[in-house]
């Protein structure tokens, strides 16, 4: 699933935005599910994908390498908690 939200260094849209070819769910009512990202900043676009897998299947955890204190999304596993700035070598200009 590939969900954009960042433009750029500190840039993003007004909202996270689900990018095609959209997941066709296939009977994962059972299905337990894990959602790996690299940051838990603001949480919208964990939130967004989670929602979308709640709805599909019988169980939604969230990993991610850092999470921010403001997130809305609450992950289950974590490396690092911090309120810095992160820069990715795949997120840069």
């Amino acid at each position: 699933m590939n969900v954009e939200f960042y433009t750029g260094v500190d840039e993003r849209l007004d909202m996270p935005v689900m990018l095609p070819p959209v997941p066709q769910v296939v009977d994962l009512a059972g299905a337990r599910v894990l959602i790996a990202d690299d940051v838990a900043d603001t949480g919208a676009t964990l939130k967004l994908v989670h929602d979308f897998c709640a709805d599909h299947v019988a169980e939604v955890r969230c990993a991610v390498l850092y999470e921010k204190p403001h997130t809305r999304v609450r992950c289950e596993y974590v490396w690092k908690r911090t309120n810095s700035w992160i820069n990715f070598p795949w997120s840069s200009d």
